[in-house]
């Protein structure tokens, strides 16, 4: 959602309209991805625990990837965009978010494939 829906739509506002959507959007979204984020890392941390293959395997990496690019590029985008509204930043994160939606969506059909297995 947030790569086809949210990000896009930054770039129709108006600088004189962004700063208070994008704060008040950022504030928003959070109370949301933190909470999935955190429990996917717990939820990994169980299924580690329980079960051992390649495929857990594969999903972790996967894992460490969207956090990876989540700390390291998505989070200083922001921090950018909340004083700089700036096509080019917002285009830079829809271009690099798909890192994450890319990796989630492996990390689905490989946790699919886990249950189909176990």
């Amino acid at each position: 959602m947030t790569q086809i829906l949210s990000y896009p739509l930054l770039l129709k506002l108006s600088k004189s309209n962004f700063y208070d959507y994008y704060d008040s959007y950022t504030k928003r979204i959070s109370f949301i991805v933190i909470p999935l984020m955190t429990f996917e890392v717990l939820l990994s941390i169980i299924l580690n625990i329980t079960l051992n293959n390649f495929h857990l395997f594969a999903s972790n990496i996967l894992l460490i990837v969207v956090w990876g690019s989540t700390f390291f590029i998505q989070v200083p985008i922001h921090n950018k965009l909340s004083f700089n509204h700036s096509h080019l930043l917002i285009n830079k994160l829809i271009f690099t978010n798909w890192i994450r939606t890319i990796s989630w969506i492996c990390k689905l059909m490989i946790l699919i494939k886990l249950k189909l297995i176990v």
